[in-house]
Protein backbone atom coordinates (compact mmCIF):
# COMPACT_ATOMS: atom_id res chain seq x y z
CA UNK A 1 0.00 0.00 0.00
CA UNK A 2 3.14 2.99 0.76
CA UNK A 3 4.57 1.73 -2.52
CA UNK A 4 1.24 2.49 -4.49
CA UNK A 5 1.05 5.53 -2.01
CA UNK A 6 4.43 6.70 -2.97
CA UNK A 7 4.38 5.66 -7.29
CA UNK A 8 1.20 7.72 -7.27
CA UNK A 9 2.82 10.55 -5.68
CA UNK A 10 5.96 10.67 -8.18
CA UNK A 11 2.92 10.03 -10.71
CA UNK A 12 1.31 13.58 -9.58
CA UNK A 13 4.77 14.98 -9.32
CA UNK A 14 5.64 14.59 -12.86
CA UNK A 15 1.85 15.76 -14.17
CA UNK A 16 2.17 18.77 -12.05
CA UNK A 17 5.18 20.40 -11.98
CA UNK A 18 4.13 24.23 -11.36
CA UNK A 19 2.55 22.80 -8.20
CA UNK A 20 5.70 20.64 -7.20
CA UNK A 21 8.00 23.06 -7.68
CA UNK A 22 6.50 25.81 -5.78
CA UNK A 23 5.81 22.85 -2.84
CA UNK A 24 9.50 21.71 -2.63
CA UNK A 25 10.71 25.46 -2.99
CA UNK A 26 8.74 26.76 0.06
CA UNK A 27 9.17 23.31 2.02
CA UNK A 28 13.17 23.87 1.39
CA UNK A 29 13.23 27.40 2.56
CA UNK A 30 11.65 26.35 5.39
CA UNK A 31 13.60 23.45 6.40
CA UNK A 32 16.94 25.87 5.64
CA UNK A 33 15.66 28.46 8.18
CA UNK A 34 14.96 26.24 10.77
CA UNK A 35 17.90 23.74 9.82
CA UNK A 36 20.10 26.58 10.77
CA UNK A 37 19.03 27.68 14.14
CA UNK A 38 19.73 24.07 14.81
CA UNK A 39 22.82 23.98 13.49
CA UNK A 40 24.10 27.21 15.92
CA UNK A 41 22.65 25.88 18.56
CA UNK A 42 24.36 22.75 18.20
CA UNK A 43 27.53 25.04 17.54
CA UNK A 44 27.02 26.57 20.70
CA UNK A 45 25.66 23.85 23.12
CA UNK A 46 26.76 20.21 21.55
CA UNK A 47 29.55 18.07 22.94
CA UNK A 48 32.00 18.56 20.35
CA UNK A 49 35.93 17.91 20.92
CA UNK A 50 37.02 19.44 23.51
CA UNK A 51 34.36 20.25 25.07
CA UNK A 52 32.42 16.96 25.34
CA UNK A 53 31.10 17.63 29.21
CA UNK A 54 28.95 20.86 28.17
CA UNK A 55 25.77 19.06 30.00
CA UNK A 56 27.87 18.98 33.03
CA UNK A 57 29.62 22.09 33.25
CA UNK A 58 29.82 24.92 35.53
CA UNK A 59 30.91 28.17 35.03
CA UNK A 60 32.20 31.02 37.74
CA UNK A 61 32.91 34.46 35.72
CA UNK A 62 33.49 36.43 38.83
CA UNK A 63 31.54 38.95 41.27
CA UNK A 64 29.60 42.09 40.63
CA UNK A 65 30.46 45.01 42.91
CA UNK A 66 29.26 48.46 43.73
CA UNK A 67 31.74 51.22 44.86
CA UNK A 68 31.28 52.22 48.90
CA UNK A 69 31.27 55.80 48.13
CA UNK A 70 27.85 56.57 47.06
CA UNK A 71 28.54 59.47 45.05
CA UNK A 72 30.67 57.04 42.24
CA UNK A 73 27.60 55.05 40.66
CA UNK A 74 28.05 51.57 38.87
CA UNK A 75 28.74 48.06 38.99
CA UNK A 76 32.13 46.14 38.22
CA UNK A 77 32.63 42.50 37.60
CA UNK A 78 35.97 41.21 39.59
CA UNK A 79 37.31 37.94 39.05
CA UNK A 80 38.22 35.51 41.84
CA UNK A 81 41.97 36.16 43.04
CA UNK A 82 43.94 32.37 43.14
CA UNK A 83 43.84 32.25 46.69
CA UNK A 84 39.83 32.72 47.08
CA UNK A 85 39.15 30.31 43.84
CA UNK A 86 41.23 27.37 45.74
CA UNK A 87 39.16 28.36 49.11
CA UNK A 88 35.97 27.67 47.06
CA UNK A 89 37.14 24.57 45.37
CA UNK A 90 37.95 22.90 49.09
CA UNK A 91 34.61 23.77 50.71
CA UNK A 92 32.75 22.48 47.68
CA UNK A 93 31.00 19.73 48.02
CA UNK A 94 29.24 19.03 44.54
CA UNK A 95 32.78 19.33 42.19
CA UNK A 96 33.50 15.89 40.33
CA UNK A 97 36.94 17.68 38.05
CA UNK A 98 37.19 21.54 38.46
CA UNK A 99 39.91 23.63 36.57
CA UNK A 100 41.21 27.59 37.61
CA UNK A 101 41.74 29.40 34.74
CA UNK A 102 42.85 33.16 34.07
CA UNK A 103 40.96 35.45 32.26
CA UNK A 104 41.91 36.40 28.58
CA UNK A 105 44.16 38.63 27.67
CA UNK A 106 44.00 41.98 26.02
CA UNK A 107 46.88 42.10 25.05
CA UNK A 108 48.86 40.55 21.93
CA UNK A 109 51.36 37.91 23.03
CA UNK A 110 53.86 36.18 20.78
CA UNK A 111 55.26 32.78 20.67
CA UNK A 112 58.96 32.26 19.61
CA UNK A 113 61.00 29.10 18.40
CA UNK A 114 63.86 28.61 20.73
CA UNK A 115 66.70 29.69 18.01
CA UNK A 116 64.00 32.95 17.85
CA UNK A 117 63.76 32.83 14.07
CA UNK A 118 60.24 32.37 14.39
CA UNK A 119 57.75 34.97 15.78
CA UNK A 120 53.92 33.90 15.79
CA UNK A 121 50.98 35.58 17.86
CA UNK A 122 49.36 33.45 19.83
CA UNK A 123 46.55 33.17 22.09
CA UNK A 124 48.36 31.60 25.64
CA UNK A 125 46.10 29.97 28.53
CA UNK A 126 47.25 29.80 32.24
CA UNK A 127 45.42 27.24 34.10
CA UNK A 128 46.02 24.42 36.65
CA UNK A 129 46.16 20.97 36.26
CA UNK A 130 42.72 20.01 37.04
CA UNK A 131 42.03 21.49 33.28
CA UNK A 132 43.19 18.49 32.01
CA UNK A 133 40.33 16.73 33.64
CA UNK A 134 37.88 19.16 32.79
CA UNK A 135 38.36 18.84 29.03
CA UNK A 136 39.00 15.81 26.67
CA UNK A 137 42.13 17.16 24.71
CA UNK A 138 43.69 14.21 23.12
CA UNK A 139 47.61 14.18 23.14
CA UNK A 140 49.59 13.66 20.31
CA UNK A 141 52.78 13.90 21.73
CA UNK A 142 53.91 13.79 25.63
CA UNK A 143 51.60 14.56 28.19
CA UNK A 144 49.72 17.28 30.35
CA UNK A 145 51.51 18.92 33.36
CA UNK A 146 50.54 17.86 36.58
CA UNK A 147 50.35 18.90 40.58
CA UNK A 148 54.21 18.44 40.83
CA UNK A 149 55.10 20.24 37.23
CA UNK A 150 52.74 23.17 38.41
CA UNK A 151 55.56 25.28 39.64
CA UNK A 152 58.06 24.55 37.02
CA UNK A 153 58.40 26.51 33.33
CA UNK A 154 56.47 24.05 31.31
CA UNK A 155 53.82 24.01 28.64
CA UNK A 156 51.56 22.36 26.40
CA UNK A 157 51.27 23.48 22.98
CA UNK A 158 48.23 22.94 20.00
CA UNK A 159 49.26 20.58 16.92
CA UNK A 160 49.14 23.51 15.09
CA UNK A 161 51.61 25.93 16.90
CA UNK A 162 54.33 23.37 16.74
CA UNK A 163 53.70 22.87 13.41
CA UNK A 164 54.18 26.99 12.99
CA UNK A 165 57.19 27.35 15.13
CA UNK A 166 59.10 23.30 14.55
CA UNK A 167 57.42 21.97 11.03
CA UNK A 168 56.60 19.19 13.08
CA UNK A 169 54.16 17.90 16.01
CA UNK A 170 57.00 15.80 17.82
CA UNK A 171 58.63 18.34 19.95
CA UNK A 172 58.61 17.19 23.27
CA UNK A 173 61.48 18.44 24.88
CA UNK A 174 62.19 21.90 23.21
CA UNK A 175 61.21 24.96 23.88
CA UNK A 176 59.29 27.39 23.14
CA UNK A 177 58.95 31.25 24.50
CA UNK A 178 55.75 33.29 25.52
CA UNK A 179 57.38 37.01 25.06
CA UNK A 180 59.97 36.87 27.05
CA UNK A 181 59.61 33.94 29.42
CA UNK A 182 60.76 30.51 28.25
CA UNK A 183 59.16 26.77 28.57
CA UNK A 184 60.14 23.66 27.86
CA UNK A 185 57.25 21.61 25.51
CA UNK A 186 55.84 18.17 27.10
CA UNK A 187 52.64 18.20 25.46
CA UNK A 188 51.53 18.76 21.71
CA UNK A 189 47.68 18.09 21.81
CA UNK A 190 45.24 17.93 18.42
CA UNK A 191 43.43 21.02 17.39
CA UNK A 192 39.88 21.03 18.31
CA UNK A 193 38.57 19.07 15.06
CA UNK A 194 35.56 21.43 15.03
CA UNK A 195 37.97 24.30 14.73
CA UNK A 196 35.86 25.71 17.85
CA UNK A 197 37.69 28.25 19.33
CA UNK A 198 35.70 29.08 22.33
CA UNK A 199 37.13 31.43 25.24
CA UNK A 200 37.47 28.20 27.48
CA UNK A 201 39.81 26.00 25.35
CA UNK A 202 40.41 28.11 22.19
CA UNK A 203 43.93 28.86 23.34
CA UNK A 204 47.32 28.25 20.99
CA UNK A 205 49.47 26.94 24.27
CA UNK A 206 48.67 26.08 27.61
CA UNK A 207 51.27 26.67 31.25
CA UNK A 208 50.29 26.57 34.40
CA UNK A 209 48.82 29.60 36.65
CA UNK A 210 50.83 28.38 39.52
CA UNK A 211 54.57 29.48 37.61
CA UNK A 212 55.92 32.74 39.10
CA UNK A 213 52.66 33.82 40.36
CA UNK A 214 51.56 35.04 43.65
CA UNK A 215 48.58 33.42 45.15
CA UNK A 216 47.88 36.46 47.34
CA UNK A 217 45.93 39.06 45.39
CA UNK A 218 43.30 39.25 48.33
CA UNK A 219 39.55 40.61 46.78
CA UNK A 220 40.34 41.07 43.00
CA UNK A 221 41.76 38.26 40.77
CA UNK A 222 41.90 37.29 37.39
CA UNK A 223 40.54 33.75 37.74
CA UNK A 224 37.73 31.64 37.01
CA UNK A 225 36.45 28.86 37.89
CA UNK A 226 35.17 26.03 35.40
CA UNK A 227 33.34 22.93 37.05
CA UNK A 228 31.98 19.87 36.14
CA UNK A 229 29.02 18.05 38.58
CA UNK A 230 28.62 14.48 39.08
CA UNK A 231 25.95 14.28 36.49
CA UNK A 232 23.42 17.27 34.30
CA UNK A 233 21.22 16.84 36.92
CA UNK A 234 23.03 17.80 39.42
CA UNK A 235 24.39 21.17 37.69
CA UNK A 236 21.84 23.45 39.52
CA UNK A 237 22.64 22.06 42.73
CA UNK A 238 26.83 22.91 41.94
CA UNK A 239 25.99 26.58 40.16
CA UNK A 240 23.60 27.61 43.96
CA UNK A 241 26.34 26.13 45.88
CA UNK A 242 29.26 28.30 44.25
CA UNK A 243 27.26 30.98 44.44
CA UNK A 244 26.54 31.11 48.22
CA UNK A 245 29.98 29.73 48.72
CA UNK A 246 31.65 32.74 47.05
CA UNK A 247 28.85 35.11 48.68
CA UNK A 248 30.13 34.64 52.02
CA UNK A 249 33.31 35.08 51.43
CA UNK A 250 32.57 38.54 49.68
CA UNK A 251 30.00 38.96 52.47
CA UNK A 252 32.39 38.64 55.32
CA UNK A 253 35.27 40.25 53.82
CA UNK A 254 36.27 43.72 55.20
CA UNK A 255 37.02 45.39 51.71
CA UNK A 256 35.96 49.31 52.34
CA UNK A 257 35.73 50.19 48.95
CA UNK A 258 33.53 47.59 47.00
CA UNK A 259 30.56 46.45 48.41
CA UNK A 260 29.41 42.79 47.32
CA UNK A 261 26.44 43.16 44.78
CA UNK A 262 25.26 38.90 43.46
CA UNK A 263 27.62 36.49 41.68
CA UNK A 264 28.01 35.76 38.37
CA UNK A 265 27.45 31.49 37.91
CA UNK A 266 26.16 29.86 35.27
CA UNK A 267 25.70 26.41 33.75
CA UNK A 268 27.76 26.42 30.29
CA UNK A 269 24.35 26.99 27.59
CA UNK A 270 23.24 29.79 30.03
CA UNK A 271 27.20 31.67 29.52
CA UNK A 272 26.67 30.56 25.69
CA UNK A 273 23.12 31.67 24.79
CA UNK A 274 24.17 34.89 27.70
CA UNK A 275 21.63 34.35 30.13
CA UNK A 276 21.63 34.99 33.77
CA UNK A 277 22.01 31.53 35.94
CA UNK A 278 18.46 31.38 37.68
CA UNK A 279 17.32 31.89 33.68
CA UNK A 280 15.41 28.48 32.65
CA UNK A 281 15.70 26.80 28.96
CA UNK A 282 12.31 28.57 27.67
CA UNK A 283 14.09 32.09 28.64
CA UNK A 284 17.63 31.22 27.00
CA UNK A 285 16.16 29.83 23.32
CA UNK A 286 12.83 32.27 23.61
CA UNK A 287 14.55 34.43 20.60
CA UNK A 288 15.35 31.31 18.65
CA UNK A 289 12.01 29.37 19.31
CA UNK A 290 10.15 32.16 17.53
CA UNK A 291 12.81 32.44 14.55
CA UNK A 292 11.77 28.77 14.33
CA UNK A 293 7.61 28.88 14.77
CA UNK A 294 7.88 31.63 12.00
CA UNK A 295 10.21 29.90 9.39
CA UNK A 296 7.82 26.59 10.09
CA UNK A 297 4.26 28.12 10.59
CA UNK A 298 4.37 30.77 7.71
CA UNK A 299 5.50 28.30 4.92
CA UNK A 300 3.19 25.72 6.68
CA UNK A 301 0.07 28.02 6.22
CA UNK A 302 1.20 28.51 2.43
CA UNK A 303 1.66 24.88 1.40
CA UNK A 304 -1.81 24.08 3.09
CA UNK A 305 -3.59 26.65 1.23
CA UNK A 306 -1.81 25.44 -2.01
CA UNK A 307 -2.94 21.51 -0.94
CA UNK A 308 -6.74 22.78 0.06
CA UNK A 309 -6.93 24.45 -3.54
CA UNK A 310 -6.01 20.72 -4.93
CA UNK A 311 -8.07 19.23 -2.65
CA UNK A 312 -10.93 20.53 -4.58
CA UNK A 313 -9.46 19.03 -7.90
CA UNK A 314 -9.41 16.03 -6.45
CA UNK A 315 -13.10 15.84 -4.92
CA UNK A 316 -14.30 13.38 -7.71
CA UNK A 317 -11.72 11.09 -7.11
CA UNK A 318 -12.17 11.00 -3.29
CA UNK A 319 -16.07 10.60 -3.28
CA UNK A 320 -15.56 7.68 -5.80
CA UNK A 321 -12.91 6.35 -3.35
CA UNK A 322 -15.52 6.23 -0.78
CA UNK A 323 -18.36 5.12 -2.56
CA UNK A 324 -16.68 1.82 -3.50
CA UNK A 325 -15.63 1.71 1.00
CA UNK A 326 -12.42 3.47 1.07
CA UNK A 327 -12.42 4.84 4.98
CA UNK A 328 -11.33 8.18 5.91
CA UNK A 329 -8.35 6.79 7.54
CA UNK A 330 -7.17 5.19 3.76
CA UNK A 331 -7.73 8.54 2.11
CA UNK A 332 -5.62 10.52 4.88
CA UNK A 333 -2.55 8.29 4.61
CA UNK A 334 -3.15 8.39 1.41
CA UNK A 335 -2.53 11.85 0.68
CA UNK A 336 -0.09 12.14 3.99
CA UNK A 337 2.13 9.76 2.18
CA UNK A 338 2.18 11.98 -1.32
CA UNK A 339 3.02 14.88 0.58
CA UNK A 340 5.61 13.34 2.35
CA UNK A 341 7.58 12.74 -0.74
CA UNK A 342 7.00 16.33 -1.64
CA UNK A 343 8.23 17.39 1.70
CA UNK A 344 11.42 14.99 1.56
CA UNK A 345 12.55 15.63 -1.70
CA UNK A 346 12.34 19.39 -0.61
CA UNK A 347 13.97 18.61 3.43
CA UNK A 348 16.92 17.46 1.38
CA UNK A 349 17.33 20.38 -0.89
CA UNK A 350 16.79 22.46 2.61
CA UNK A 351 19.18 21.03 4.59
CA UNK A 352 21.85 21.29 1.79
CA UNK A 353 20.88 24.79 1.45
CA UNK A 354 21.48 25.50 5.05
CA UNK A 355 24.60 23.44 5.25
CA UNK A 356 26.15 25.79 2.37
CA UNK A 357 24.45 28.82 4.17
CA UNK A 358 26.67 27.99 7.47
CA UNK A 359 29.30 27.54 5.97
CA UNK A 360 30.13 29.95 3.16
CA UNK A 361 28.28 32.93 5.51
CA UNK A 362 29.25 31.29 9.49
CA UNK A 363 30.00 34.99 10.23
CA UNK A 364 26.56 36.47 9.19
CA UNK A 365 24.63 33.07 10.92
CA UNK A 366 26.44 33.02 14.17
CA UNK A 367 25.66 36.49 14.84
CA UNK A 368 22.37 36.72 13.31
CA UNK A 369 20.41 36.01 16.65
CA UNK A 370 23.04 36.85 18.66
CA UNK A 371 25.02 40.14 18.62
CA UNK A 372 27.29 39.41 21.48
CA UNK A 373 28.67 36.10 19.87
CA UNK A 374 32.12 36.15 18.03
CA UNK A 375 32.05 34.48 14.81
CA UNK A 376 35.39 34.24 14.76
CA UNK A 377 35.48 31.78 17.26
CA UNK A 378 33.43 29.27 14.88
CA UNK A 379 34.55 27.68 12.34
CA UNK A 380 31.89 24.53 11.46
CA UNK A 381 33.29 21.53 10.49
CA UNK A 382 31.53 18.18 9.57
CA UNK A 383 31.38 17.05 12.92
CA UNK A 384 28.93 20.10 13.61
CA UNK A 385 26.52 19.32 10.67
CA UNK A 386 26.55 15.59 10.35
CA UNK A 387 25.71 14.16 13.80
CA UNK A 388 22.33 11.70 14.87
CA UNK A 389 20.85 15.08 16.89
CA UNK A 390 20.64 17.18 14.06
CA UNK A 391 19.43 14.26 11.19
CA UNK A 392 17.08 13.56 14.27
CA UNK A 393 16.08 17.44 14.16
CA UNK A 394 15.52 17.20 9.73
CA UNK A 395 13.54 14.08 10.36
CA UNK A 396 10.99 15.71 13.19
CA UNK A 397 10.51 18.83 11.27
CA UNK A 398 9.99 17.16 7.97
CA UNK A 399 7.30 15.00 9.29
CA UNK A 400 5.91 18.28 11.24
CA UNK A 401 6.14 20.26 8.08
CA UNK A 402 4.22 17.57 6.43
CA UNK A 403 1.32 16.85 9.02
CA UNK A 404 0.77 20.46 9.38
CA UNK A 405 0.00 21.60 5.88
CA UNK A 406 -1.45 18.36 4.08
CA UNK A 407 -3.99 17.27 7.40
CA UNK A 408 -6.32 20.25 7.90
CA UNK A 409 -6.84 20.41 4.01
CA UNK A 410 -7.32 16.78 3.66
CA UNK A 411 -9.94 16.31 6.80
CA UNK A 412 -12.17 19.19 5.63
CA UNK A 413 -12.36 17.76 2.19
CA UNK A 414 -13.60 14.68 3.66
CA UNK A 415 -16.41 16.06 5.32
CA UNK A 416 -18.08 16.93 1.92
CA UNK A 417 -20.87 15.08 0.71
CA UNK A 418 -20.15 12.37 -1.51
CA UNK A 419 -22.72 13.04 -3.96
CA UNK A 420 -22.53 16.55 -4.03
CA UNK A 421 -19.07 16.34 -4.93
CA UNK A 422 -19.37 14.01 -7.61
CA UNK A 423 -22.95 16.40 -9.32
CA UNK A 424 -20.06 19.12 -9.29
CA UNK A 425 -17.57 17.45 -11.55
CA UNK A 426 -20.99 16.23 -13.91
Amino acid sequence: MIKQHLRQAWTMMKQQKLFTSIYIAGTAISIAMAMTIFVVLYIKLGPLYPEENRDSMVIFRGVYMHNSDTTRKGEYLFELSLENAEKVIKESKYIKEVCIKESESYYKHYAFSENGKKEIEIEPAYVDNGFWRVFNFKFLHGHPFTEADEHNPVAVITASLAEKLYASTDVVGREVYIDSTRYDIIGVVENPRTGNRTQLTGEDIFTSIHYSRDSKIMMRGDCRLIMLAESPAKTELLRKEIEELVTRIYQDSDNKYFVFDRCDVRKYWQAMLYVPGDSNWLDAIQKYLYALLAFLFIPALNLSGMIASRMSSRLSEISVRKSYGATNGQIISQVLYENLLLTFVGAVIGVIFSYIMVCKNSEWVMTLLDKSTHAEEYAVSSEMLFNPTLIASVLLLTLLLNISSALVPTIFALKRDIVQALYQRR
